[in-house]
């Protein structure tokens, strides 16, 4: 397809482009190598008990930043390719790709067209407004992810806009990531008013793997997602620091095979939750972690509740939070009616091992279960850590509220 750039903005396919500098072609794609788990085991070997401790070396960024001035480009059709192409102006040399609103985008190729990817590699300051409108993968299709963002340039802001049916699939690619990978060092990304939601990644990040970069989600919503670790999102930060940071959005009935059915946070990693409930999410297997929330970095949650969530399977570990070496804070944020589910569970609403730290300020713990012969911790479990507690009931959990004998100060 020919490109023709000028003030006056042209029409072409469906495309109207207003431009305020050359067009650069996306750099070639080139095939991903597969690296090291988060324990340094390869990415196609079956997936560790708990890839959350362990520092891999940091991936290269793939491309470089091309200068140019950013460019709009205004889609008026409901095209598959429109939609590629839009993507493809400004991928490396930054700008906005405006939807013709009320589209839904269905991608149909039966090879992924960019490396494990459905839309061209972000490798500059990206902007796409959504207007209400739907980009999923059809059923037909490969299996893709739909974006990859890589460092230090990728940055890339979605608006308005609806990401369903992405699979990143651990044999056409890293398997990270169901609909958007987070690559190399520094990379971005920013959802306002976005939801993603069915996408599934073999291996991390069923909505999105950020390999530290920086996730920041604005009244956003992350539904229905599944991985083998991190359901919604996975955080590792390959000597770096991965950061996440969610706001007035919602985590809600995603799945994990192994740990965190919401969340899963490696060593080094930050996540600050504001207003932010993370509801509804589970693990299935046995010696799973963290039905809601599993981590061994920082944490902290701001008036954000954790309820419903389910870890299920013999020696399950944390209904609601798993945690381990790391750091949870938990402010006005309620852990209710979540629970661990299997032969000799422990921590129905909370789980702490290995020296973590568990802070609760105005916050209860309520109505947790650990079910299941030799259960024990309905509401916390504190097997080796800290576990302190200021205006936060324990109550009403069962088989008891802070396990038997219990190690958290004034909880029976």
């Amino acid at each position: 397809m020919r490109l023709s750039i000028s003030r006056t903005a042209p029409v072409l396919m469906g495309l109207t482009l207003a431009a305020f500098g050359a067009v650069v072609p996306p750099a070639a794609a080139q095939a991903d190598t597969p690296g090291p788990d988060l324990l340094g085991v390869p990415q196609s070997a079956t997936a560790p008990a708990n890839p959350l401790l362990g520092t891999p070396p940091a991936e290269p960024s793939r491309t470089t930043r091309a200068a140019s001035l950013a460019l709009i480009v205004n889609l008026t059709s409901c095209s598959e390719s429109d939609l590629q192409a839009a993507i493809g102006a400004v991928a490396t040399v930054g700008g906005t790709v405006n939807l013709k609103p009320g589209c839904t985008y269905t991608l149909t190729d039966t090879t992924p067209p960019n490396d494990d990817n459905g839309l061209p590699v972000i490798t500059n300051n990206v902007t796409i407004n959504g207007n209400g409108d739907t980009i999923t993968r059809a059923a037909t299709a490969a299996n893709f992810r739909f974006f990859e963002i890589d460092g230090p340039n990728g940055n890339l802001t979605l608006n308005t806009l609806t990401l369903s049916n992405g699979h990143a699939s651990s044999s056409l690619g890293n398997g990270r990531g169901g609909a958007v990978w987070l690559s190399g060092a520094g990379p971005a990304l920013t959802l306002n008013s976005t939801t993603l939601t069915t996408n599934t990644a073999d291996t991390y990040g069923g909505a999105i793997d950020n390999d530290n970069g920086a996730v920041s989600l604005n009244r956003s919503t992350l539904s229905n997602n599944t991985a083998i670790a991190g359901g919604a999102v996975f955080l590792s930060p390959f000597g770096g620091s991965g950061t996440a940071t969610f706001d007035g959005s919602r985590i809600t009935g995603n799945h994990a095979t192994v740990l965190g059915g919401g969340i899963a946070a490696a060593i080094g990693t930050t996540v600050t939750l504001n207003s932010t409930p993370v509801t509804g999410n589970s693990v299935t297997s046995n010696s799973g972690q963290g039905g809601g929330i599993a981590q061994a970095g920082t944490i902290t949650l701001y008036r954000s509740q954790v309820t419903g969530n389910t870890d299920t399977g013999t020696n399950a570990t944390g209904g609601g939070i798993y945690n381990t070496v790391g750091s949870v804070q938990l402010n006005s944020s309620p852990v209710t009616d979540n629970t661990a589910n299997g032969t000799n569970s422990r921590g129905g609403g909370i789980f702490n091992t290995s020296a973590g730290t568990v802070t609760l300020t105005g916050s209860s713990v309520t109505n947790n279960r650990a079910l299941g012969s030799g259960a024990n911790g309905g509401g916390i479990f504190n097997a080796s850590g800290t576990v302190t507690r200021s205006g936060s009931p324990v109550t009403g959990n069962q088989p008891n509220n802070c396990g038997s004998p219990s190690t958290v100060p004034g909880c029976s």
